[in-house]
Order: C-alpha cells, then structure tokens, then sequence
C-alpha cells in the first residue's frame, strides 16, 4: 500500500498528526433532524402575514400596474414617435392630428410627396362611417 503522507514531504509530523486526528467523517442529517428543524421553521414564520395579505402588498401591487399601464399608454402614442419620422407632432400641440399634416406640407415643400402628405393624412384622420 503507498504510504498517503507522500505528498506531504514539506509538512511537520506533529502538523500531519494533528490534522488526521481532528479529520472526523461529516454528520449525516437523520430524517428526525429534518423533521426538528422543519417543525422549528414552521413554528418560526407561522406568526408572519404574507406580502400579499397585508394592505399594503395589494397597495403597492395596484401602484405598480397603474404605473406600468400609464407607461405603455404613454410610449406607445404616436407623441412619442421618431422625430425624424414624418409622422410626428410637428406644429408642438401634444398631439398628432391633421394639423400636422398641413404643417409638413408648408414646411417640407417639395420634399415630401403627395403620396406621403395622403398617408400621413389617412393615419391621423379616422371617419366614422356610423357617425350621423
């Protein structure tokens, strides 16, 4: 049999013997352990209200999707589109409307085409055809 303290050519005996006397085999958790310390983590955090039972779990659950939707409300309006882009709010009124349309045509000349001012129109005006 190879002699184990071969690689320890550089350590003292009293270093080696000292370290095999306190090397012990790792305790083994029994299933009573187990059920002790699940019994003592029950016992633990039973007096404890979940987030979501507490008023002010639903308060903050209400703020958070409030503020999500005003969000996505208020990045996907047309207000927040490309500047470059030809569909913008170019007149300043907060809104995209025909206005706007008029506008880039004064303002663009003869860079926009008829097609483009046409579909820049049809986007922002929607008729209503059940409207009296």
């Amino acid at each position: 049999m190879p002699d184990e303290n071969a690689d320890n050519e550089d350590l003292a005996e009293e270093l080696i013997a000292a370290l095999e006397a306190a090397d012990e085999a790792p305790l083994v958790i029994t299933a009573r352990v187990d059920r002790a310390v699940s019994d003592m983590a029950t016992a633990h955090f039973r007096g404890r209200r979940s987030t979501w039972r507490r008023p002010t779990g639903w308060a903050a659950l209400a703020a958070s999707v409030a503020l999500v939707a005003v969000l996505v409300v208020q990045f996907g309006s047309p207000v927040f589109e490309d500047e470059t882009s030809l569909y913008a709010d170019v007149d300043g009124s907060g809104r995209i409307d025909i206005a706007d349309v008029l506008a880039v045509a004064r303002t663009e000349g003869s860079r926009v085409s008829q097609a483009e001012l046409d579909a820049f129109a049809m986007r922002v005006v929607a008729l209503d055809a059940g409207a009296s």
